[in-house]
């Protein structure tokens, strides 16, 4: 094979390897990430011991306003927190329509939820990417490397061992390298995916209760106001 020949299946082995790299790279980090994300929400909910009360998470917030921020669990809190307490401190608030406040702090608490996964999907996408062109790149390689390599017999005539197992074998390379790239990136994206998933779940139940303790205090508290208003 000439040297555009063989720099065509050389290139193809390298942007395989950089395409490796690039996986593991990702993998490696995103592992990281959801560890630490698990950690540090495990240790926001034995903070307040499950009690997600509008009580308890305002103490937290006014004790560990600046952390909170890089706790996932604590940013979809900060931000039902911060919506709960502006409607409290409405003029009319206890005789207006709870409702509409009520459906406004859950969807404060949904738009975040929605920010937190897509913080966790970043860089999946490659993972996804380089599961399934990988063996394609590879095939690629293969395909071009054999096609010169009978190209070259056809030059020689002749189809020994010597002349067809370089140019072969380096081709065949390329295939079994894709194959190895793409093998982890699908399973790490899998894997992720599955990881995600179960963070958003957690994430989702915190946002429920404490929208759950939002109304029950409402309800509690207009209960509170019309015995009142009847002795």
């Amino acid at each position: 094979m000439n040297f555009s020949e063989t720099a065509i299946v050389d290139g193809t082995l390298y942007t395989l390897g950089f395409f490796s790299l690039l996986t593991w790279s990702v993998i490696l980090l995103k592992a990281g990430e959801i560890g630490w994300h698990r950690y540090r929400n495990q240790r926001l909910i034995k903070r307040l011991r499950g009690e997600m009360s509008p009580k308890s998470v305002s103490s937290l917030v006014e004790q560990r306003r600046r952390k909170l921020r890089f706790i996932q669990a604590g940013r979809v809190l900060a931000v039902g927190h911060q919506t709960y307490v502006r409607a409290q401190s409405q003029p009319r608030y206890e005789k207006a329509d709870h409702a509409a406040w009520h459906e406004l702090i859950e969807r404060t608490l949904r738009q975040q939820l929605q920010k937190e996964k897509a913080l966790l999907d970043s860089g999946l996408g490659w993972l996804a990417s380089i599961g399934s062109t990988a063996p394609f790149i590879g095939l690629f390689g293969t395909v071009w490397g054999i096609m010169h390599a009978l190209k070259d017999i056809g030059v020689q005539g002749s189809a020994s061992l010597e002349v067809v197992a370089g140019p072969i074998g380096e081709a065949l390379i390329a295939t079994a390298l894709g194959i190895a790239v793409a093998i982890p990136a699908v399973i790490g994206y899998n894997f992720f995916l599955r990881r995600n998933r179960q963070l958003l779940a957690g994430l989702e139940h915190i946002a429920t209760d404490f929208m759950r303790s939002c109304i029950e205090t409402d309800l509690v508290a207009t209960q509170s106001q019309r015995q009142t208003q009847e002795i």
